[in-house]
């Protein structure tokens, strides 16, 4: 590895830390961000053993490597599973089992020596399971909220982009680039990250952070080129600048999203102690589409009621009633919500539709939970 290389892996790595760190209080809610977190802990993982490769090289190394590539595919089927709420077609989810099974035995026996064959075909699996999980985002898309369908689109566009940069990792394809894609490849999906809590997970969104990574090696490779620098380091310079300016945004990103993640609550609590004050307290409440009785006259009266007589509605399943598993979320669907909140159980029930981000959707639910338990008290 070229000490550029060596420079992008580790800001790649720290970019990925920095994600990790980001996501971990809403990944102890599991859900979405569970599975993510996990993707990102192996992305980060897979990063420090390629730097440790470079500073000690080893068979041993190399072989951890691999069988941590081997799993990122099936890590990142479940977190697309969880995203869109449906299951992958079976073949999908047995290839990907059982590809991550199959190279993890051959790195620790036959691949403690890597031969040209194996590298094609770890490459060719890798490559499958990720346009196949383009393709099941993609075609689940519209089953899920607004916000979980753009963050559907831009985690698809966030992984469209990241193939061909992985694909460049693999040096018997491309021998004579001055460094690798993996890094950027990290960057491109951690920026995304970012981007998947509130309603900032839009593809243009991402579109535009890359532009500004991009500018940023622009600008540097101009500058560079003034300064009559070497063709060859023009081109480093450019690259290092790129990833420098995606960590900062990522620092800068992760580091406020706390102040501006206050939740419900605290405006609820500073709001006065009536229906109208609680849903005008935050952009989230405001922001909602009222559900009435008349819009709801379509479903069976036993289906509304019981829908009714929960105070917050979403498309988790619901083990005692598949009846009304489907009909929360054919509601739900109709309305491009996340959650139903109720406002009146009955005998007219009232709910507010609500698209919540993707990324903390179990904190939500408690939140939500709570202001249904207020309203009913409120005047």
């Amino acid at each position: 590895m070229t000490a550029i290389g060596a420079l992008l892996t580790a800001i790649g790595l720290l970019a990925a830390l920095v994600a990790r760190m980001g996501v971990a209080s809403a990944a102890r809610g599991g859900g979405v961000a569970g599975h993510l977190a996990r993707l990102v802990t192996l992305i980060a993982l897979l990063l420090a053993l390629r730097l440790a490769g470079m500073a000690l090289p080893s068979p041993v190394v190399v072989a951890l490597t691999m069988v941590v590539a081997a799993w990122l595919p099936l890590v990142t089927l479940r977190l697309a599973e969880e995203l869109v709420r449906r299951h992958a077609p079976r073949p999908l989810k047995l290839l990907a089992l059982g590809g991550a099974g199959a190279f993890s035995l051959l790195a620790v026996t036959f691949g403690l020596v890597w031969t040209g064959p194996a590298l094609i075909a770890l490459a060719l699996f890798q490559a499958a399971v990720v346009v196949a999980i383009v393709l099941h985002l993609l075609a689940q898309r519209a089953s899920v909220s607004l916000a979980e369908w753009r963050a559907a689109d831009m985690l698809a566009l966030a992984f469209a982009l990241a193939l061909p940069l992985l694909a460049t990792d693999f040096a018997w394809a491309f021998p004579d680039l001055p460094f690798r894609g993996g890094p950027f490849a990290a960057l491109v999906f951690v920026l995304a990250c970012s981007r998947l809590a509130g309603t900032a997970s839009r593809p243009l969104r991402l579109l535009g952070d890359l532009a500004l990574v991009a500018g940023a090696g622009g600008l540097t490779a101009f500058a560079a080129q003034l300064a009559a620098v070497p063709p060859a380091l023009v081109w480093s310079l450019a690259a290092a600048a790129s990833a420098a300016a995606g960590l900062v945004m990522l620092a800068e990103r992760f580091a406020s999203g706390p102040a501006r993640g206050e939740g419900l609550l605290l405006p609820i609590a500073r709001a006065a102690p009536d229906e109208a004050a609680i849903l005008a307290a935050h952009p989230l409440l405001a922001n909602a589409v009222p559900v009435t009785a008349e819009a709801l006259a379509d479903l069976p009266g036993d289906v509304l009621a019981a829908l009714a007589a929960r105070p917050v509605l979403t498309a988790a399943r619901d083990p005692a009633s598949e009846n009304l598993t489907g009909a929360a979320r054919e509601l739900l669907a109709r309305y491009g919500a996340s959650h139903l909140l109720r406002l009146a159980p009955g005998p007219a029930p009232r709910f507010l539709a609500i698209s919540g981000g993707a990324l903390d959707e179990a904190r939500l639910t408690q939140e939500l939970t709570i202001v249904a338990r207020l309203l009913e008290r409120a005047p």
